[in-house]
């Protein structure tokens, strides 16, 4: 065999191991990341692996720099040529064995739960001989009042001496949107490996700070029951991290006193100062950062100046504002107001669509408290607002308020709100409908908020503002935060009393006795109950809330002895082990939450036959029984994450004939098959029996109980996972499937799978076996698909295969990940508007492709926003183009390219069909982005890395059109001569 034979053969190994080395560094990187250990078998081979691969590439590295010499690409000479092919073969029998070796390889780690989300990974690492440093092309558009202390923030958490940094500010002032401003721009800087965000609030929950924290970290702590046990992986996590040098840094927004940084899992010593990791807070009183928190450094946020104010202001009531009528009264609202960004845009809101002799009166009405404190101004235009507001409209907000939390779960308003017979006339599709309106009707009157985005900046954040207004369309954003100020005033106003209860209210002693006789609602918003009294005498008590961070707190079984008018109640975190005999007497129940719960005795909930809402969620119950059979008035049921449920008994899912929504969603899946006799659990075919059904979430990891005939078509929102799919990314669709096949499953012929693929938003498959290209899957094709991610498929050569096809006109997102005999997205010149939408594009580990976007398909990716292109081994350009064509994309904000050994330039100019050289000819541009053939106006974050075939960026004189890069992260790419020239 000849010597260019042998090393043709040593490259195809080489590139079959390294996949394999990578394959198994990603899971060692998970396992380690999630607390696991790792074999040291494991450990070995990769070793072997490495050593291996790197002496392997000298080898190749040694023949193509001789090829460069000699014209005709053969070795100079026969003794070379011998000693090559011997060390070649060599090499090669160790690579295969090697390779052979990681098959045999099965369980890589032990003990320790599974990988989670990664969100909040850096762009690069400020690490390597050819790092470039960010570079800040643009200005974001933040007021130069917040720059300054973001700035501030940023010097003092990158001083080694400062652990703990703090801003502190008077409500309604911005401090959380402040923070948001400045996690960005850490996260853009890269100065820290690993950023985590969570919101503390008045009453915190322990469970979600803890569980927004790992979830940042990429840690799964889901199946965690106890506090204790959360909070230890965490503080192992972060532990790990400090002795790999990783710099981590943890925003903690709204503390209202000292939080225990122990019982969430955050390192520090015996007076709460953080070790191994930075945390950056809020909080209203400088007291609390300083003397509970121990800050290091502190930044006092005070109001807008003056002409931010007036631009807040002007971005929502528009060009009246400079009317020469409108004018002094602007000027007026503007010095009421006093630069408070919460103050300015509820005023702003109000006066938007008023006349003259309106604001005239409105100012009028308010002068009386020019000379107090704001916060009267404040409840004062809070107290208009809310009386405008409809009843049903009120009513949703003080929902709101009696949750006790400022994140208030959209999907638990719409239950209590069920069971307070707020959605009567509604079925539960019809009800979250109306919901979402209510929501946006208290966005507009400034009562409630976007959540984290209601940034105050002078340019992107009006239009979100804007949005809060109702003058643009919020589109799929949902999210909402009722603002501390509007929560301490709707409690000081509501016709009928609520009772949140506070930390110095835990004492038995301390509950108002007169103000429990009228209550409506109580929430226990968790705090730090030690037990609970025998009986509360609460006989007007329509709600009742008791989030707990006490795992050990014990419900007393008298406890509901005088509350027979409750209709919702939710018991969250509690322990449950005896039979609570007078939840019997509650005949008015409605909604029932057991969520997060240690339960034994289910069946006695079986006599609440006026249940319409009943949900289990994330509770440990290991049986359903008969009895839930008996609620036959149920509209809701919810299963979710219930990790120790292993019976639902025969036909009590069948007997639940009025069901609309079922949740089944990483839970019970030990279904029976139709025709199993006698049956012992569940099967399918029960759902046929519920024909109001419209939701169902549910896991079938055996495909082969599924009944043919099931009717998915009547599904209008549903989850169904086949087989054991992994997916570490949530789903974002309303209509999911996820499956991971077995290369011999027909389950995609099955009528009821056939009946959904040409209706889903969101397919995920792993482990395809089909003819070529994906759009064969579906009869009917996939005209309403957004998001499609395929993995490790190798009988999938084409995404979209004939012209005729218009599968994909609506998909906004393309994942596509080991796939490793893809060739092509699309087999030919594709259809009009095939992926006109499309917005996402992330290929990783896809060795065949060598184009990404070829010609036929660079007409349609005008909504483009993302590219990330990783470990593809023949990728030679992203878009292929004719020599007179210029690649415009017009809204790519993210372009990250990663691994790409052969990859030499963005796009490359092919000779058009009339040239008399090839088609094939590839012009000679050096540069990998050519100014004159590449514009990308509104590029934010460019990321190179390992890219062995870059030397120069771009040449021209004005690169991409660059005005909007906010961050440039050039990694290891070793024959790179020049980065930036403009």
């Amino acid at each position: 065999m000849s010597s260019k034979r042998y090393a043709q053969d040593l490259q195809k190994e080489v590139e079959k191991l390294a996949y394999k080395a990578e394959t198994v560094h990603n899971a060692v990187e998970e396992a380690i990341n999630n607390l696991r250990s790792v074999y040291d078998q494991v450990m070995k081979w990769q070793a072997s692996a490495e050593k291996a691969l790197m002496e392997a590439r000298g080898l190749l590295d040694e023949v193509e720099t001789l090829n460069k010499i000699y014209c005709y690409r053969t070795l100079p000479n026969i003794n070379f040529r011998y000693q090559f092919s011997k060390k070649a073969k060599d090499k090669i029998e160790e690579i295969k064995q090697l390779t052979q070796d990681c098959s045999e390889l099965q369980d890589l780690s032990f003990t320790a739960p599974a990988s989670g989300n990664c969100t909040a990974s850096t762009l690069a690492r400020r690490e390597g001989k050819d790092f470039v440093p960010s570079i800040k092309l643009r200005d974001d558009g933040i007021f130069e009042s917040r720059a300054s202390i973001i700035r501030d923030i940023m010097d003092a958490l990158v001083d080694n001496s400062n652990s703990v940094v703090g801003v502190y500010g008077m409500g309604g002032v911005g401090k959380s949107t402040l923070l948001a401003d400045a996690a960005s721009r850490i996260k853009e800087e890269g100065l820290f490996d690993w950023v985590a965000e969570a919101d503390v609030s008045e009453n915190p929950d322990i469970k979600r700070i803890q569980g927004e924290i790992a979830h940042a970290l990429d840690l799964d702590i889901k199946n965690e029951e106890y506090f204790s046990e959360r909070a230890e992986h965490l503080h192992t996590r972060l532990e790990n991290e400090e002795k790999k040098e990783k710099k981590v840094l943890i925003i903690l927004d709204n503390l209202w006193k000292g939080l225990d940084l122990k019982s969430v899992g955050i390192p520090c010593g015996h007076d709460n100062k953080v070790m191994g990791c930075k945390i950056l807070l809020t909080s209203r009183k400088q007291d609390v950062l300083r003397r509970e928190m121990g800050c290091d450094r502190d930044f006092h946020l005070g109001e807008l100046w003056e002409e931010e104010a007036k631009n807040l202001f002007a971005g929502i009531v528009g060009d009246k504002v400079r009317a020469d009528e409108f004018k002094p009264f602007v000027d007026e609202a503007l010095r009421i107001c006093e630069g408070v960004p919460f103050l300015i845009i509820a005023i702003a809101k109000r006066f938007k669509d008023a006349n003259l002799s309106e604001w005239k009166d409105a100012l009028k009405r308010i002068e009386m408290f020019k000379d107090r404190e704001i916060s009267a101004v404040i409840n004062k235009m809070l107290q208009w607002s809310y009386d405008d507001l409809e009843e049903e409209v009120k009513l949703t907000l003080q929902l709101c308020v009696v949750y006790g939390v400022s994140k208030p779960s959209l999907e638990n308003l719409l239950r209590y709100g069920m069971g307070l017979g707020l959605f009567r006339e509604f079925n539960m599709e019809e009800a979250r409908d109306r919901l979402f309106s209510l929501i946006r009707t208290l966005k507009a009157s400034s009562l409630l908020d976007n959540g984290d985005d209601d940034g105050f900046k002078i340019h992107d954040s009006l239009i979100r503002t804007l949005k809060a207004s109702s003058l643009l369309d919020n589109g799929d954003d949902d999210g909402f935060k009722i603002h501390d100020l509007v929560r301490e005033f709707v409690a000081s106003v509501v016709p009928r009393p609520l009772l949140i209860l506070k930390d110095k209210d835990q004492s038995k002693t301390e509950l108002p006795k007169d103000k429990l006789k009228n209550c409506w609602a109580i929430c226990f918003p968790y705090i730090d109950t030690k037990e609970l009294l025998e009986e509360l005498n609460c006989p007007e008590l329509e709600i009742l809330l008791l989030f707990t961070n006490n795992e050990f707190l014990d419900v007393p079984d008298s406890l509901f002895y005088s509350m027979r008018r409750l209709t919702v109640l939710n018991l969250t975190g509690i322990r449950l082990t005896r039979s609570l005999l007078s939840i019997q007497l509650l005949e008015n129940l409605h909604t029932l939450c057991l969520e997060g719960c240690s339960l034994e005795d289910i069946a006695l909930l079986g006599e609440l036959k006026g249940l319409q809402i009943l949900s289990f969620a994330h509770s440990k119950i290991w049986r359903l029984p008969k009895e839930i059979g008996q609620l036959v008035k149920l509209k809701l049921l919810d299963l979710s994450y219930c990790s120790k449920l292993q019976i639902i008994e025969p036909g009590v899912l069948g007997s639940l004939i009025k069901m609309e929504e079922l949740y089944v969603e990483n839970s019970f899946d030990q279904w029976n098959a139709v025709e199993q006799t006698p049956p012992t659990n569940a099967c399918l075919i029960e759902l046929a029996h519920m024909k109001n059904l419209r939701t169902l979430y549910v896991c079938i990891p055996d495909p082969s109980v599924l009944p043919e005939d099931l009717n998915f078509e009547k599904f209008t929102k549903y989850k169904i996972r086949l087989g054991n799919a992994l997916r570490w990314s949530e789903h974002r669709g309303s209509r999911t499937l996820e499956i991971k096949l077995d290369p011999i499953s027909d389950v995609l012929r099955k009528g009821c799978v056939q009946s959904i693929l040409g209706k889903i938003d969101d397919l995920f498959l792993d482990g395809l076996k089909i003819e070529q290209s994906i759009c064969a899957l579906s009869r009917e094709g996939f005209p309403k698909l957004k998001d499609l991610q395929v993995e490790n498929s190798p009988s999938v050569h084409y995404i979209l295969q004939l012209p005729s096809h218009t599968d994909f006109k609506m998909l906004k997102s393309l994942i596509l990940k080991n796939l490793i005999n893809l060739e092509k997205i699309c087999f030919s010149h594709m259809s009009y508007k095939s992926f006109s939408a499309l917005k996402v594009v992330r290929v990783d580990r896809c060795h065949k492709m060598g184009v990404l976007f070829p010609l036929s398909l660079l007409r349609e990716l005008q909504q483009l926003e993302e590219i990330r292109v990783i470990y593809c081994h023949l990728m030679q350009e992203i878009i292929e183009v004719d020599i007179c064509d210029k690649v415009e994309l017009h809204h790519l904000h993210v372009l990250e390219l990663k691994d790409l050994p052969e990859i030499n330039n963005f796009s490359t100019a092919r000779m058009a069909p009339s040239s008399s050289t090839s088609d094939n000819q590839i012009g000679t541009q050096v540069a990998f982005f050519n100014g004159q053939q590449v514009l990308i106006p509104f590029l934010e974050s460019l990321v190179m890395e390992r890219l062995p075939n870059l030397k120069e960026t771009w040449s021209d004189e004005s690169p991409l059109g660059l005005s909007n890069l906010r961050s440039l992260h050039v990694v290891q790419c070793k024959s790179l001569s020049k980065v930036i020239d403009f």
